[in-house]
């Protein structure tokens, strides 16, 4: 008999597993959001539009080149090219090099899990209640609601460890502690100009000040050039010390430090906002990494739980930790 699985979260490890998944089960992905991608997300602004989560990525091993290529066949996934420069403390502008492909999703980011979303069973807008109920059947899911979605042989999730230490509240999942994983977040201010961007540089990395990195999202392939979209993301440390501040004084906060970095006023922009993402990457101790770099898994229970939390942040190490997750999965239901 085939297994059914409900997968939780449509972000990229979710329907990366959803994919592998689906060569041995009965696959049904579960998302909270209107629309896949997670990270990986896009904010429409017409005609502006900010890849505001993940803005790029790289490809440093065979096997994660091999998993691509047929992305980068299709130009779904191109690679990302111009000068690229660091703002310093002292006022001076330097050359930054990328010693490697950057590459990113056309013409958005989150097209890529658009794709990898293609003959996946994913049902949006639907927020999974903690699990309550697992019969000889398998555990019956509903919806924050109370409405039944059916009964499934394993749940994974790929939401947030908070998140996640929610799903599972009435469920115990041993010495694995998801509470013990410290997320941290960031700020992603997105400021839109009708005009074509008149700069030599296509990104930035700040070293000082409470800005990180700045994009500019419409000199990536497949954007619209005849207008200016840029990201500007918060350092991580400033975002936690503000994670719960008023959204008006935090965004005027990153307007006047991109202002003070840039040299770019923001009073003629034509679209300014700002989003705040409370899980944005995983911050693990000395005596934690190898811990939380393991997903959870329990082959009597049949929970799992793997995301980016149980990784570094970058996308190639998002992939290895869910196809790592599929071989134990295999391993532990085929053995």
């Amino acid at each position: 008999m085939t297994d059914r699985i409900a997968i939780i979260g449509a972000g990229l490890s979710g329907l990366i597993l959803a994919r592998s998944l689906s060569h041995h089960a009965d696959v049904t992905v579960f998302e909270k959001a209107r629309g896949v991608g997670g990270r990986m997300s896009t904010r429409y602004a017409d005609p502006f539009y900010f890849d505001h989560g993940t803005d790029k990525f790289t490809a440093r091993t065979p096997a994660f080149q091999n998993f691509i290529k047929p992305y980068l066949d299709a130009g779904i996934i191109q690679a990302w090219q111009g000068k690229v420069v660091s703002f310093h403390a002292d006022g001076q502008i330097s050359k930054r090099q990328w010693f490697e492909p950057h590459y990113v999703a056309c013409p958005r980011m989150n097209s890529f899990c658009h794709a990898l979303a293609e003959g996946i069973d994913v049902k949006t807008q639907i927020e999974i209640a903690p699990l309550s109920g697992r019969s000889s059947q398998g555990w019956h899911l509903q919806d924050k609601d109370g409405q039944d979605l059916g009964v499934f042989n394993w749940v994974i999730s790929t939401a947030p460890p908070a998140q996640t230490h929610r799903l599972f509240q009435g469920v115990s999942t041993g010495s694995f502690t998801f509470q013990d994983v410290r997320m941290e977040g960031c700020y992603s201010l997105m400021i839109g100009f009708q005009k074509p961007w008149d700069k030599t540089w296509i990104a930035a990395k700040v070293h000082e000040g409470l800005i990180d990195w700045i994009s500019v999202n419409s000199s990536k392939p497949g954007r619209d050039d005849r207008v200016t979209s840029i990201v500007a993301y918060s350092t991580h440390d400033w975002a936690e010390k503000y994670m719960d501040a008023d959204m008006g004084w935090a965004q005027k906060e990153l307007i006047a430090s991109f202002e003070q970095v840039t040299d770019i006023s923001c009073e003629m922009a034509d679209h300014v906002t700002t989003h705040r993402w409370k899980y944005a990457i995983a911050q693990k101790s000395e005596d934690q990494k190898e811990h939380i770099s393991t997903p959870f898994l329990d082959t009597d229970l049949r929970i799992a739980a793997v995301s980016d939390w149980a990784s570094a942040s970058r996308i190639e190490n998002v992939w290895e930790s869910a196809m790592s997750f599929v071989d134990v999965y295999r391993r532990a239901v085929f053995k």
